[in-house]
């Protein structure tokens, strides 16, 4: 397909057609100049936008997403040339580790990062993923403003912290808390899972799914009938992720027992 037949095909409004030339432009300057090129941050949905486009565009072998660990939720994409490798264009990450330390004593959430972060005026695509620890917060950002926030990032939450820059090697991501538990659903239905997992209504969870909060496999999904499968990832925006462990048996009424695992 053409440029703008993809755009055309994909673009629901003149964010997502500035989002998808912007990538595009991205993958014909690596395919025409012969060198890496990236995005700035995406979001979930952003990425799978993103990742149609560039399959589209034939360009599937030239594109991986990247946020500085396995189970990143916010990524770039990264365009690079046949003679580089997946780890070699991930080695030459156009973003950085910024770690925030914080007082023992002190209590400071993603919010109050996120927070702070928005109040020096940076845009959310200028950041990564933002994890958090006791010790502070491990925050992925764009290497054009690291030296900014190295200079002017100074309190998350109205509490003092020192920020550093560290080897992207040395991120430390925290391990999950997760919760495994057991259920049955009427069907393997997207909606009658989410209930079961989340503590939802079948309302609720069709509710979620309408207004583009789920992604099933990191993609987002707008069918409540899809049907799960094990091994499938779910995210529900604000409520958290889930990993269907297994299923198992049928019931006597028809019900589809499952295990999953909640964080």
């Amino acid at each position: 397909m053409t440029r703008n037949e993809i755009l055309r095909a994909l673009a629901a409004n003149g964010d997502d057609r500035m989002l998808l030339a912007a990538a595009l432009d991205k993958l014909e300057t690596c395919r025409t100049r012969n060198y890496p090129t990236h995005t700035r941050f995406l979001d979930m949905r952003e990425r799978a936008l993103v990742q149609q486009a560039v399959r589209l565009a034939g360009g599937e072998r030239e594109c991986l997403f990247w946020g500085g660990y396995a189970d990143a939720e916010r990524t770039c994409a990264l365009f690079y040339p046949d003679y580089l490798t997946e780890e070699q264009a991930k080695e030459d990450s156009p973003f950085v580790l910024l770690r925030a330390e914080k007082q023992p004593a002190d209590t400071l959430t993603h919010r109050d990062y996120l927070g702070a972060l928005m109040g020096l005026q940076i845009n959310r695509e200028m950041v990564g993923d933002i994890l958090v620890s006791d010790q502070g917060a491990e925050i992925l950002a764009m290497q054009e403003v690291a030296d900014f926030l190295l200079t002017h990032f100074a309190q998350a939450g109205r509490k003092r912290v020192s920020l550093s820059q560290q080897p992207l090697s040395d991120l430390k991501v925290p391990a999950v808390t997760e919760t495994v538990g057991e259920g049955s659903v009427a069907s393997l239905r997207l909606d009658s899972v989410i209930a079961l997992v989340f503590s939802l209504s079948r309302g609720d969870a069709q509710a979620y799914i309408e207004k583009g909060l789920v992604f099933l496999n990191q993609q987002p999904c707008l069918k409540p009938g899809r049907d799960v499968d094990a091994g499938d990832r779910i995210t529900v925006r604000g409520k958290g992720r889930a990993r269907i462990e297994a299923l198992g048996g049928v019931s006597r009424k028809g019900r589809q027992f499952i295990r999953y695992a909640r964080s």
